[in-house]
């Protein structure tokens, strides 16, 4: 049976694919592959579009996972599914063979900062970590030192403190490859790393 349509149905910030297609889930309740893909790709450019294929490997996990159903099948007409488990407005982590996978170490650390507080590399990597998906002292070290060069940690010595002002969203800033640290939740990048390799200097 189809629930009443939700409230809140996108977190807040910038959206990964997945969040974008969980989201026109919590809308459409009931959709097919090309209904999903027409919601998701409205106004957006081609760079930006989520292919069919994503889409179907993200539902084949959700199916199996017992979170999206199967409708029944109508000769030569597109297979329907509908949302029968809605989990909330984050878009659940989910492997194609519907095992659920736990929350990042990253969003597990954003979260620990703010309960901690204040804190040592080492007691944020014991609280964000988890049975079966600890946290990496290295990891932990890593992405404190680009929260503080972002101005999100204050250090002091081997301590950290989370500045609550500074608290942008439920999203953890992320580490990108060319060396910045983007906000999702502002969609902006808030620090970046010097060039390296450059002769004018």
């Amino acid at each position: 049976m189809s629930q009443a349509p939700a409230r809140h149905c996108s977190p807040a910030g910038v959206l990964t694919d997945r969040e974008r297609l969980w989201a026109a889930m919590r809308e459409l309740r009931v959709f097919t592959i090309r209904d999903l893909c027409r919601a998701v790709n409205t106004g957006k450019d081609r760079d930006a579009a989520i292919s069919d294929s994503k889409a179907k490997d993200y539902l084949a996990g959700l199916v199996r996972a017992g979170i999206v159903g199967k409708g029944l099948t109508v000769r030569f007409e597109p297979m329907r599914f509908e949302l029968i488990s809605d989990t909330g407005v984050r878009a659940p982590r989910v492997r194609k063979d519907g095992t659920m996978l736990p929350e990042s170490g990253r969003n597990r650390m954003w979260k620990a900062m703010q309960i901690l507080g204040e804190f040592s590399t080492r007691e944020l990597m014991h609280a964000a970590s988890i049975p079966g998906a600890a946290v990496a002292y290295s990891e932990a070290k890593t992405y404190c030192g680009w929260l503080a060069r972002g101005g999100y940690l204050v250090q002091s010595g081997e301590r950290f403190r989370f500045i609550r002002a500074r608290f942008t969203g439920s999203k953890a800033p992320q580490i990108l490859r060319v060396k910045q640290l983007f906000d999702p939740n502002t969609d902006k990048v808030v620090y970046a790393s010097d060039p390296e390799g450059r002769d004018d200097l």
